[in-house]
């Protein structure tokens, strides 16, 4: 399995690579802007689409995107080598940490395990890299959604890690998704289904693992009409569950 996430990882370089080297040939490339729409466009080809594609088709896709995420960070390089201050490298790595953690779920078969936890570690890292650049980013250069679409996926990436290694990593998921819920209370992630919906379920849920059923109905009220899980002023567990199955069945 690790040999296989190798030539994988090893394939989209290689193709990363190729595209700059034409590049460099012809002496030509584009703006960063082009190669981080043209990313989220493969992105969004799969994630916003109603239609099933075909397991080749999403492949190809998520391998465009990650490429094209790649060659931004390039174009950003060449667009900013001799300006006083840095470029937005935070867009292309947002882009390949969302493009990480979607890739890993494709990945859900017991014997595929491997490859998608280092998918979701390497998105973990791409946040990583994201939110450093935020701190050194000038403060009015970094829009309110970019900021809020790094957050959340530091938060998704976290949880997954958390799931698998260590429960204090809920803290940096908890933390993060309630800087977006400060900044942008109605927060919509406009690449793929995933509102400020999701992030108070994602916090429920948390809340749920930790047996703070007060907190996880504070999240999950938020969201789910006449939940009331109360009887006789006492919370009903079950009740409470309730509440988080009707939030699935309902999106």
């Amino acid at each position: 399995m690790m040999r296989f996430a190798a030539i994988l990882i090893s394939f989209m370089l290689m193709s990363c690579y190729a595209i700059v080297s034409e590049f460099g040939e012809n002496e030509e490339i584009l703006s960063y802007t082009y190669y981080i729409n043209e990313g989220w466009e493969a992105f969004e080809s799969i994630n916003l689409s109603d239609s099933l594609s075909s397991i080749n088709y999403i492949d190809e896709q998520y391998d465009l995107a990650f490429e094209m995420f790649d060659v931004a960070i390039q174009a950003i390089d060449s667009e900013f080598s001799q300006q006083a201050f840095l470029g937005p490298y935070y867009k292309a790595y947002n882009g390949t940490g969302w493009s990480q953690l979607y890739y890993a779920n494709k990945f859900m078969d017991p014997l595929d395990q491997g490859i998608r936890d280092s998918l979701r570690n390497e998105a973990v890292l791409s946040f990583d890299l994201a939110i450093s650049d935020l701190g050194i980013a000038l403060p009015d250069s970094v829009s309110s959604q970019d900021r809020c679409d790094i957050f959340l996926g530091y938060s998704y990436a976290n949880y997954y890690k958390a799931l698998v290694e260590d429960p204090i990593y809920f803290d940096l998921t908890l933390l993060y998704s309630d800087s977006i819920l400060i900044e942008k209370p109605n927060y919509n992630f406009y690449h793929a289904q995933l509102n400020y919906q999701n992030i108070h379920y994602l916090r429920g849920k948390i809340y749920l693992g930790r047996q703070d059923y007060n907190a996880a109905y504070y999240e999950i009220n938020k969201i789910v009409d006449n939940c009331n899980p109360y009887i006789n002023d006492v919370l009903d567990i079950n009740l409470l569950f309730d509440c988080f199955d009707e939030f699935i069945s309902n999106n």
